[in-house]
């Protein structure tokens, strides 16, 4: 069993190597790895894409990454905010 950590091409969670998934078709390269969260994501998206074109999946596909990327980002500077204001409060 490979004990490597990694992390998720999506959220950037920190995961073991061997608890990582698949991303296609939401990510292209096929060494990408994402988390079991991110994983639900991909597996809707590939429930949704099926029947598109190459050019609608492959436009559909940045988009949901995107998406999902932006997102991660955005509640990782939200929960360090929390942190910050709580630092703030505890020295008052």
């Amino acid at each position: 069993m490979n004990n490597n950590v990694i992390e998720c091409k999506l959220c950037n969670e920190k995961m073991m190597e061997f608890e990582s998934n698949n991303p296609q078709p939401l990510l292209e390269n096929f060494e990408d790895r994402v988390c079991r969260d991110c994983n639900d994501y991909v597996s809707a998206s590939r429930i949704l894409l099926r029947g598109l074109d190459r050019e609608a999946h492959e436009g559909v596909c940045s988009m949901i990454a995107s998406v999902i990327q932006m997102a991660s980002s955005l509640k990782r500077s939200r929960l360090k905010a929390y942190e910050q204001l709580k630092e703030l409060e505890e020295d008052v």
